[in-house]
């Protein structure tokens, strides 16, 4: 009897598992890749439709943004995401569409070149943004009200890659938070992106926009963070700082006693591309 009651306990267990992490979520999407030869899934929360105004809502596309804990806090990216987006409403944010990337080798979507002295394998950055912009974006665009603001966000590697699409990506994102971005990995061949975008001043993207179209830019990184962030963002910043078309907004921020993937750092992203009021942070004591 014990021995059955045990094994009514495990499967429901298991039952419960896969409820929560399998492809039965109601939130999770599977997502065809021509350009990555596979599918991919999201995690999607979507506001509320019947409040949709006649300009659809903001996308947000968090990158590492499965349902698993990651590299910063304690709680799953995607999970915090959702929690900060229901805060900032009560400032000022508007509905947000959040849509969380799963991963299989964060390293190869993430890294533009191989780094062997760095990490195993990578290489694949510019497949992958082609991916979210050419696939992953309109996917998201048939399935629910999305708007013309669309946000990319991404830590770390994810980082890297948002600047990476900023610089060699088709337009198709006007936000770009990038979060402890790892520009140690690729920095000069970055800057010399960065500098043929915005080089290129009024003339169109692949998808129709202008590089001097409203844009906004913000970066964030702790005091105490990697080498591979602290040592290459500033000559980064200070780049887009001076050569960046009139049109386009920069907010770069140096947060005080923080680490690699400070937590507050989507909120705080957010709150520079919806220009709402940013909070002042405690002293480090």
């Amino acid at each position: 009897m014990r021995r059955a009651l045990g094994l009514i306990v495990t499967a429901l267990t298991i039952l419960l598992l896969w409820r929560l992490v399998g492809v039965s979520r109601q939130d999770r999407w599977a997502v065809p890749s021509k350009a990555l030869r596979q599918t991919r899934h999201v995690l999607v929360h979507p506001p509320d439709v019947s409040n949709v105004g006649p300009h659809g809502f903001p996308i947000l596309v968090l990158l590492d943004g499965g349902d698993q804990r990651q590299w910063s806090g304690e709680r799953p990216l995607y999970s915090r995401s959702v929690a900060t987006l229901s805060a900032l409403e009560s400032v000022g944010l508007p509905p947000v569409i959040l849509v969380g990337v799963e991963n299989r080798n964060r390293v190869e979507d993430m890294t533009p070149i191989e780094r062997p002295d760095l990490y195993v394998g990578g290489g694949g950055a510019q497949t992958f943004i082609r991916y979210l912009e050419t696939e992953l974006v309109p996917f998201s665009e048939a399935r629910w009200p999305v708007g013309q603001r669309r946000i990319l966000y991404g830590e770390s590697y994810g980082g890297l890659l948002v600047l990476d699409a900023l610089a060699r990506g088709g337009g198709v994102f006007t936000d770009y938070i990038a979060v402890s971005p790892a520009v140690g990995v690729w920095p000069d061949r970055l800057a010399a992106a960065l500098r043929h975008r915005m080089a290129e001043g009024a003339t169109t993207a692949p998808h129709g926009k202008t590089v001097d179209a409203p844009l906004n830019v913000f970066v964030v990184y702790g005091e105490r963070d990697a080498p591979l962030v602290t040592e290459f963002i500033p000559p980064v910043i200070h780049l887009i700082a001076t050569g960046r078309p009139p049109a386009w907004r920069l907010g770069a921020e140096v947060l005080p006693g923080a680490g690699h993937n400070p937590p507050d750092s989507l909120e705080r992203g957010l709150r520079f591309v919806f220009e709402l009021h940013q909070p002042e942070r405690p002293p480090i004591r």
